[in-house]
């Protein structure tokens, strides 16, 4: 064998490498690291808010039992789902090493855990939909709204505000988890590449 045609092996070897951006995905992984702890502490204000909330309605003495309960219940969800949420990212926040296929690995992690963070979500509004479905279903009566006017004003309030909320936080959970899937599959193929 010609040192020509050994070259041009090497050059052909050369070319058919995957092409993979280190220091992107190296950027990536801390952006996202960052973009994680933001959350967390998101959340975190949020549970902590939802207790605050709560001893306060707790303390509020014209407050009916119902809606202390209900008020219980929507911080003991809050506080379930902080929870999930946290545990969910564990072994997401750093790479094992500083290698392509750490990184790789990484936000593979990352995207299931991002997934799976959504399907929780998905699954906390169905509870916070049937408890609150629960808790306003005596109002929800016909034979309750048709003759006060105040209550369908609220009633109607609490739709127009909330309906758009659930509704679209759904619609980006959906939509969070088919890009999270097309990401795992292109995290795959470079991990295939890879080899």
């Amino acid at each position: 064998m010609s040192a020509h045609d050994e070259w041009s092996d090497w050059a052909a070897q050369w070319r058919t490498q995957p092409v993979v951006d280190v220091e992107r995905l190296r950027r990536r992984a801390l952006t996202k690291r960052w973009r994680m702890l933001a959350m967390v502490v998101f959340e975190t204000v949020t549970a902590i808010g939802a207790l605050v909330q709560t001893g306060w309605l707790f303390a509020h003495p014209g407050l009916a039992l119902r809606w202390k309960l209900f008020a219980a219940g929507g911080t003991a969800l809050v506080v379930v789902m902080w929870s999930i949420t946290l545990w969910l990212r564990r072994g997401t926040w750093r790479a094992a090493g500083a290698r392509v296929a750490d990184l790789l690995q990484l936000d593979a992690l990352r995207a299931k855990a991002g997934i799976r963070l959504a399907q929780a979500q998905l699954w906390g509004f169905a509870a916070l939909l049937v408890g609150v479905t629960v808790l306003a279903w005596p109002s929800l009566q016909p034979s309750a709204w048709l003759h006060d006017a105040a209550l369908r004003r609220l009633l109607l309030v609490q739709v127009v505000a909330n309906a758009p909320i659930v509704l679209g936080g759904v619609a980006f959970c959906l939509w969070y988890i088919r890009r999270q899937r097309r990401r795992l599959a292109r995290i795959a193929q470079m991990q295939s590449e890879l080899g």
